[in-house]
């Protein structure tokens, strides 16, 4: 085979005239230096892949040959030699090996690789094979154990295909599989070409449609795409979930794949380990019970179709009369309720003046060379008389959302290069001149080409224009089930207001759930943005209804599309009620998704908007108002390298310049992060007044909100302002459920709050330990007791890692200390001698520790990942073991082996890690409070009910939280179970902790069926952040197997 180097059509060796475009096409390659091509076994645009032989030593190799227009020059091909050498380090058994990149005799590029003889996947699916159930799923297990393999080496297939999965066959006629896994999918990101079966995972895969950055749960999506495709040979479908109800499958196969293809990226399977895991327990019994049943129930009785047609026809009729009811009805209260149409047009052409065209423009470059440049179009309006105007966050910072561009940014870094980005923003108001219709005259119209600059507002340049805050997008499990449209909105201000252009009203008390259903609303925007244009931005109004209402989302029937998104939804009243985000997304099969909006792969419904209520947006903008600083969603991408050069000023401790380079960062960017680290310089340096600016601004901007708590209290404690002080009471309000409810803790020592000899007794890790010791050299050296300071603030240090917060903070108090101590002795040389060698003599006792830790951190974070890839409660608790060899005293890690060996049924283990953890000193922190109710309740589950009893009374009258009180006394008998579900009220860390409670006490009961429904009500929680839900996911497993 070969191609038309003019029209890229497929020809077989023999065709000398191209009939496709009449081009002469001369004879294909036979050689590639001293390597003999056997067979072609693909060309495309790019790449020539073959099997050949090398003539010398007839040794058999897979060899990729670039073409001109593939791109690949001296830079790319050193790229990808240096990227062959990391794959080496991936296990031979299961990876395909590339073996060098060479340069041809002809000067083109090609990569040598290991020669295997694969089936093919066409031929593999056509004979029947897959149809044995059991054949297929002893494959995706392999497939799944091969990925998860890969991800445990740091790596993932950001685009993976059935191309990238090779099937290859034992003389016994058993399946294996070996991945041919590359670093770079795209040689260059401007001119790559995908194949049909690319194309299709890029048309399809959630992900990568809506700009999500993939990680190794898109493989896991992509994995389940091509599980279901072998499984129904339809290669071409979008709608796979439809086809998984189809399928003789056992349920718990069907579950695994529908979590698998979640259009949310939390919803999946945590790891590719847990898929293996899965695919491992499906039994040949089950895959035929699941055949049988399906086949049953396809065998419907002849009678029974009769029946049914009869009712059917009966059906029919009836829906006739409904129809033509209905549509009578309709034209009644249509002609009733036409002024209320008129109402609606009067607002829009009243508002239409105060909606704006926003055009954003950004890149990636690399030196003066652009590597990526994209365009978005909105929609923005205007909401107060200071130049406020709302958006979308995906209209204003259109890059945080968009996967290509983390890509180019991760493999240009990869690559060893120094990307930068930038952007620049556009909005002009209806009525003025923005388009250049010509454009499309030109073969290559740039963006001055395609609009008016001069009648525009601008980020670049005058009359100026601003992202003054963008929502931070929710992340955990539960956020973005119950926030679909993840907070999607944004605060732009422009800096002078036109004239004529009045900001339009919101809705400053709405309930977006007391709605009521089919309730008359408008939008203003502009769908498809520039596309339906002509020289004057003019806004397109559309009617609809609010269809349902939730706390987070309005469903409108309104027709949408891309250039709407941004703009405002107006109700009667003439008030801004929502911001428009998207369109629902139709999975498959008729069922409508309300909830999946803009964040979930399918098809669009144009006709169904998904609308974000206003409520969020008000607040947010109310805080701009009064001074709080918010992120405007611009990039640093150099950003971790400059908090790298200041972490390591201050690891030598050269605070001011620390500080100046802090300062230096956040002049070009309000990243979040370099916030925290300059506020944290300029403490440590002694500029009080700047370091609480900072935290001020990063309590706004919720970058590590409790510790800038902490820290601005603790400048107010030692300016001596702690009356009613606003800080300590935020601190305070943390409780049991957060998980910086420690450092409230802090804040209540250095008040006073708590006695400071049995505060250093209380701590659950070295990290509390350090804060705790760092708290008390505070207070000791506000009263000048300088020795006591230096032991506790020794201490603190000795207890931290130098990658830490309290670390600087204690090393800086040190400082200080050990130069009022110099001081005192400054007229003795004999005792400052003395001092100075103590001093040296910490100096080389810190190095040392921290070298140590250095090291244990390097095996924490090892086991870290470890950890997240296994899926198994036995694997876990191993590593959780081997975590707790290196942090002995970690009281969470102790609670994680307690639970994990309670889902093993290892009771006396789980008793031996609860009782031992109770048995230290330690305040009435959430682990204490957890252990000391888990252990009554295993104790309750071995049959030990006296024994339990009595200590769960011990533990009712001791416990000072009330909800765990309140738990306590259900569990004795004190307190009915509706009252403890009605006072856990909306709480999902109350529903969780009650329903794993009530679930264990009806294990040790004996009644297991109850026990798995409070479990599954634990589930509907969604707080899969927390040891309990795994608890409750293994105990409902555990239960099922047992019955």
């Amino acid at each position: 085979m070969k191609l038309c180097p003019t029209c890229d059509q497929p020809l077989s060796e023999g065709v000398a005239i191209c009939p496709s475009c009449g081009s002469e096409v001369g004879k294909g390659r036979i050689f590639i230096d001293d390597y003999r091509i056997v067979d072609v076994l693909h060309e495309g645009h790019a790449s020539l892949l073959c099997h050949a032989v090398r003539e010398r030593t007839g040794e058999e190799v897979m060899i990729r040959l670039f073409t001109p227009g593939s791109g690949v020059d001296q830079e790319i091909a050193d790229r990808l030699g240096r990227e062959i050498e990391q794959l080496k380090k991936l296990p031979e058994k299961s990876f395909v090996k590339h073996y060098a990149m060479r340069r041809s005799s002809d000067g083109l590029w090609y990569r040598i690789s290991e020669w295997v003889d694969a089936e093919n996947w066409g031929e593999l699916v056509r004979s029947g094979m897959l149809s044995d159930y059991r054949v297929a799923i002893t494959l995706f297990r392999k497939i799944a154990s091969t990925l998860a393999i890969l991800h445990q080496h740091g790596h993932f297939i950001p685009h993976l295909i059935l191309d990238d999965i090779m099937v290859t066959m034992s003389p016994k006629g058993e399946l294996d599989v070996k991945i041919d896994y590359k670093l770079s999918r795209f040689l260059d990101h401007k001119m790559d070409r995908p194949g049909p079966m690319l194309k299709h995972l890029l048309d399809c895969h959630p992900d990568i449609i809506n700009h999500r950055p993939l990680d190794v749960r898109s493989d896991i999506w992509s994995l389940g795409k091509i599980f279901i495709e072998l499984m129904t040979s339809d290669f071409e479908s979008y709608n796979y979930l439809a086809k998984i109800d189809s399928l003789p499958l056992p349920n718990e196969l069907k579950t695994l794949f529908k979590i698998m293809l979640a259009n949310e990226p939390n919803l999946r399977p945590r790891s590719m380990a847990e898929v293996a895991d899965t695919l491992g327990h499906i039994t040949d019994n089950q895959l035929r019970a699941a055949q049988k049943l399906t086949a049953e129930r396809e065998a419907t009785p002849e009678k029974t179709i009769t029946l049914l047609k009869k009712r059917q026809r009966a059906m029919v009729m009836v829906l006739i009369f409904l129809v033509l009811g209905t549509i009578a009805g309709w034209v009644h209260l249509n002609l009733k309720k036409q002024d209320s149409g008129d109402v609606l047009e009067a607002y829009a052409n009243q508002y239409s003046r105060s909606v704006a065209f926003v055009l954003v423009e950004y890149w990636v470059k690399t030196g003066d060379k652009i590597q990526y440049m994209q365009k978005s179009e909105g929609t923005a309006f205007l909401v107060d008389s200071g130049g406020y105007l709302l958006t979308n966050r995906h209209v204003a910072c259109p890059w945080l959302e968009d996967n290509d561009f983390f890509m180019v940014v991760y493999q240009l870094k990869r690559a060893g290069m120094d990307p930068s980005f930038g952007y620049r923003m556009f909005l002009w108001f209806e009525g003025e001149k923005a388009f250049k219709r010509s454009a499309g005259l030109m073969d290559r119209a740039d963006l001055s080409d395609q609009y008016t600059f001069h009648t525009a507002y601008r980020s670049d340049g005058q009359p100026r224009l601003t992202i003054a805050g963008v929502a931070k997008p929710p992340m955990q499990t539960r956020q973005l089930l119950f926030s679909p449209l993840k907070d999607d909105f944004a605060v732009l201000k422009i800096d002078q207001l036109p004239p004529g252009r009045d900001p339009l009203p919101l809705d400053l008390k709405m309930s977006s759930q007391k709605i009521p259903k089919l309730a008359r609303v408008i939008t203003l925007g502009f769908p498809l943005g520039s596309q339906t244009q002509e020289g004057a931005v003019n806004v397109s109004v559309t009617r609809g209804h609010v269809r349902r209402s939730f706390e987070n989302l309005l469903q409108v029937d309104a027709s949408l599309y891309g250039g709407n998104s941004g703009g405002p939804l107006i109700d009667m009243n003439g008030k801004v009620i929502g911001i428009v985000s998207g369109v629902a997304m139709d999975r498959g099969g008729g069922d409508i998704d309300p909830t999946a909006s803009i964040a979930s792969a399918g098809k669009p419904v144009w006709d169904m908007a998904m609308v974000f209520p206003i409520t969020k947006a008000v607040a947010f903008l109310q805080d701009i108002k009064t001074g709080q600083a918010k992120w405007n969603g611009s990039m640093d991408l150099a950003s971790d390298t400059k908090a790298r050069e200041i972490m390591d000023l201050a690891q030598k401790q050269r605070w001011a310049a620390a500080m100046k380079s802090a300062d230096k960062a956040l002049g070009k960017t309000l990243e979040p992060s370099l916030m925290t680290i300059a506020a944290m310089m300029h403490f440590n340096a002694g500029d009080y007044a700047g370091a609480k600016k900072l935290f001020q601004q990063c309590v706004s901007m919720e970058a590590e909100k409790e510790i800038a708590e902490l820290m601005l209290f603790i400048i107010d404690w030692q300016n001596g302002s702690t009356a009613d002080n606003p800080h300590l009471k935020e601190l305070l309000n943390l409780d049991w459920r957060s998980r910086a409810e420690f450092l409230g803790y802090a804040g209540q020592v250095l008040q006073g709050l708590a006695p400071l000899e049995t505060a250093l007794q209380n701590w659950e890790s070295l990290d509390e330990k350090s804060w705790l010791y760092y708290i008390a050299g505070l207070l000791h050296a506000k009263k000048s007791e300088w020795v006591q300071a230096e032991k506790v603030l020794t201490a603190s240090i000795l207890a931290a890692n130098s990658n830490t917060w309290e670390y600087f903070l204690a090393q800086a108090k040190l400082e200080e200390v050990q130069k009022k101590r110099l001081e005192a002795v400054q007229k003795d040389q004999q005792k400052w001698a003395a001092y100075q060698s103590d001093i040296a003599a910490l100096d080389r006792k810190i190095k040392q520790d921290q070298a140590i830790k250095k090291q244990q951190n390097h095996e924490l974070n090892l086991l870290a990942a470890q950890l997240d890839s296994k899926s198994a409660p036995r694997e876990k608790r191993e590593v959780l073991e081997q975590i707790f060899k290196i942090l002995p005293d970690n009281g969470e890690v102790m609670l994680e082996l307690a639970y994990y060996s309670v889902m093993e049924e290892s009771w006396d283990k789980a008793l031996v890690y609860s009782q031992s953890f109770l048995k230290r000193a330690g305040r009435e922190s959430s682990t204490r409070l957890r252990m000391g109710l888990l252990e009554a309740m295993v104790l309750h589950k071995i049959g030990k009910s006296e024994e339990s009893f009595a200590l769960l009374e011990k533990y009712y009258k001791q416990t000072r939280t009330v909800w765990y009180r309140t738990i306590g006394e259900c569990l004795l008998g004190k307190k009915r179970e509706e009252t403890l579900e009605q006072e856990a009220g909306e709480s999902p860390e109350k529903l969780l902790t009650a329903q794993v409670a009530l679930g264990f006490w009806s294990e040790g009961a004996g009644e297991k069926d109850k026990a798995i429904e409070y479990y599954k009500e634990a589930l509907e929680s969604f707080m899969d952040h927390w040891t309990e839900f795994s608890f409750a996911r293994a105990r409902i497993n555990k239960l099922r197997e047992s019955k």
